[in-house]
């Protein structure tokens, strides 16, 4: 089981990532980053968390707007199954403005605007992206909501 301080010290590593990355991007693994947000963006719109989920790695976690942490690709699905029932008519989207790689190439940040037109309110999000046998999925994203 993680610690909170383990945690803390993954969300302090996803915050100061810009500092260390450098741009060693090809512009394939660019838009693959793009188009799976894209598709993650349309499952989210039909309520499709299987279809969101194929972009999370198994060990995924997000720390969402109210500043839950869960772990684990299983539990979030499971939360965002609860999400859905609870507020039928929920909807969001994240809108990628920035995506930054590190040195090696086989991992991104992508930064962004958290749009929640059901609620009238936005924050940003960020969302660590790992390349795994050629496929990028998600590790981690942190949701922040500011109006």
């Amino acid at each position: 089981m993680k610690t909170m301080k383990q945690y803390a010290l993954l969300l302090l590593l996803v915050c100061s990532i810009n500092n260390v990355f450098a741009q060693k991007n090809t512009a394939a693994d660019e838009q693959s980053i793009r188009d799976a947000r894209t598709a993650s963006n349309a499952a989210i719109a039909k309520q499709d968390i299987a279809g969101v989920a194929k972009y999370w790695m198994n060990d995924y976690v997000e720390i969402s707007s109210d500043g839950s942490l869960i772990s684990g690709k299983d539990a979030v699905m499971s939360d965002w199954e609860k999400m859905y029932k609870s507020d039928p008519k929920i909807t969001f989207e994240r809108q990628l403005q920035e995506i930054s790689f590190n040195k090696k190439g086989d991992l991104a940040l992508e930064k962004g605007i958290l749009k929640y037109p059901s609620y009238n309110y936005e924050g940003l999000y960020t969302a660590l992206w790992r390349k795994v046998d050629g496929v990028w999925l998600t590790q981690m994203e942190n949701f922040v909501s500011l109006k």
